[in-house]
């Protein structure tokens, strides 16, 4: 499995390997549930959600505190990043942002996608091992099914930097929950996303972020760089 954290994509960017590409993200009036499917060259807020209201509108997970932090003029809300989920309150009824950053999933030279980590650190005040809730966003530009050829949410990994677990294997091993909730941002309301069947949906859309509960600190999502083409 070829790997590579989110920050080591930030050095492929800083070192030109990859050419640009141009990505735009669809809003609706109200509330959107959204992420950012490449690392944007300039990752400052008002350039990547340019023409959209995003002050004290746009929010993002800070999963170690367990608490929200909203963009606010010269805050501490920090940039854009690639496998962050982000709610934004979209007043301006804005149809969409656009943006260009390196190419889906930050291919190497021959056009090989990199598997993406994100960090699932879980309440790190609490002075338990308990976990807690994560808003991450799907960090490629494109869909990724969570079920693979066994269909027991195979396709997606958990790992705790000792063993690697599929998604039903780190639901049994009691590290995390057996779904994910989003957002329809047309009805304006919650849909669930499992591997199971039961839920509105299966797979990892392209702009989209997730609700997942971990029920341990200290944990990271593998999400492959599956590639429906």
């Amino acid at each position: 499995m070829r790997t590579l954290g989110l920050a080591l994509a930030l050095l492929v960017v800083g070192s030109g390997m990859c050419f640009a590409d141009t990505v735009t993200v669809d809003l609706y009036g109200g509330w959107n549930f959204v992420a950012c499917p490449l690392v944007p060259f300039d990752p400052d807020p008002y350039s990547v959600f340019s023409g959209i209201d995003i002050d004290f509108n746009l929010f993002r997970w800070d999963a170690p505190s367990q608490g929200e932090v909203y963009f606010e003029p010269d805050g501490a809300f920090g940039n854009i990043l690639l496998g962050e989920g982000y709610y934004l309150n979209n007043i301006s009824n804005a149809e969409s942002f656009s943006y260009n950053g390196v190419p889906d999933g930050v291919p190497d030279g021959s056009g090989t996608m990199t598997d993406m980590w994100i960090s699932l650190p879980g309440n790190q005040l609490d002075g338990t091992n308990a976990g807690g809730w994560h808003l991450f966003g799907q960090p490629f530009n494109h869909d990724t099914p969570t079920n693979g050829a066994a269909g027991t949410g195979d396709n997606i990994w958990f790992t705790d930097g000792t063993t690697l677990k599929t998604w039903g294997e780190a639901v049994e091993a009691g590290w995390v929950e057996s779904s994910m909730q989003y957002w329809d941002p047309v009805g304006q309301g919650q849909l669930i996303l499992t591997y199971e069947g039961w839920g509105d949906d299966d797979t990892l859309r392209a702009g989209k972020s997730y609700w997942l509960r971990t029920y341990k600190d200290n944990l990271a999502l593998i999400i492959p760089a599956y590639n429906p083409e």
